[in-house]
């Protein structure tokens, strides 16, 4: 879901830990010329590639930027902080006089970087010890994530095919929007209606809330998730199989899912941050991401706005 928050390619790599400068905002060239900005940014040899080890110095400094006070942890308020500075730099070179236009990009350059790997809706994953911030081993640790997730050839290394978009993904993602908007839609009639989406939502939340209490907290998430990929890897490895050992596969795995929109809404819904979700705030978050994906104001979410956010 959300293809540009997913950042497509390797560029989104490039765009997470440089200062995102004003050519590469322009988006000037399509993914394989913003790919090739992004190699070049990160190159510190000059030898046409990226090494893990070069990637991880970005990430690092990335790191040092977003923690104003230096004190070793960036917060949820320090990636705000810089998120929003971006947000205001960018709107000024939108708006900006020809003739000032030069100064605002400067002050673009200087809003920059305002992404961080684990920064985003992957925070609590990357948290590992659950302490409400990021150390700058835990955003290695999410760095390393993204290169070996990015290194397609399995070289060790990002070079200009790599940074390029997936073969194919447009396809993968309208398919997975329709086995998205087929989960969600209830009476079959080809959308989905926001009874449908917090129906779907209050049926994530009980799958997640293991003793039945009504509350979700962190504990239960993250054992719901490891439930999943454990399901997901087991299936994967009879897959080919087939007969029955296939069949129990598939159905471990379909009981083990948390729910199509679970790993989002969780990841949001903490609305007093006190790591313990209630339904109210479930129901809350999940209304909200209901409005947000339904663009033209309808009251429905169609297949075109199943998988993208609006702006």
């Amino acid at each position: 879901m959300a293809a540009k928050d997913l950042l497509l390619g390797a560029v989104a790599a490039g765009l997470l830990l440089s200062g995102y400068s004003a050519p590469a905002f322009a988006a000037k060239g399509g993914h394989e010329a913003r790919g090739a900005r992004m190699i070049e940014r990160l190159d510190g040899d000059k030898d046409g590639k990226v090494s893990l080890d070069e990637f991880k110095a970005h990430v690092a400094a990335t790191f040092k930027v977003f923690d104003a006070d230096g004190d070793g942890q960036v917060t949820k308020a320090e990636i705000e902080a810089r998120r929003d500075a971006f947000k205001e730099a960018r709107k000024a070179l939108r708006t900006a006089a020809a003739a000032d236009k030069d100064k605002a990009r400067e002050a673009l350059r200087a809003a920059g970087p305002f992404m961080l790997p684990g920064a985003g809706r992957t925070f609590e994953r990357a948290d590992a010890d659950g302490n409400g911030s990021l150390s700058e081993a835990e955003v290695l640790a999410s760095a390393e994530r993204i290169f070996e997730r990015r290194d397609r050839s399995g070289d060790g290394a990002l070079d200009r095919a790599d940074a390029g978009p997936r073969k194919g993904k447009g396809r993968r993602g309208e398919q997975h929007a329709a086995r998205m908007l087929k989960r969600l839609d209830a009476d079959g009639d080809g959308k989905v209606s926001q009874d449908e989406f917090l129906r779907r939502a209050s049926d994530a939340f009980q799958r997640v809330d293991a003793d039945g209490n009504g509350e979700v907290t962190r504990a239960e998430v993250d054992a719901k998730r490891e439930a999943f990929r454990d399901a997901r890897k087991a299936f994967r490895e009879v897959k080919a199989t087939g007969g029955e050992a296939r069949q129990e596969a598939r159905r471990a795995l379909r009981e083990a899912r948390p729910g199509p929109m679970a790993g989002r809404l969780f990841s949001r819904a903490d609305a007093d941050g006190n790591g313990t979700l209630t339904k109210a705030e479930m129901e809350t978050a999940a209304a909200a991401m209901f409005k947000q994906r339904d663009r033209n104001g309808d009251g429905f979410i169609a297949a075109d706005e199943i998988g993208r956010r609006h702006r």
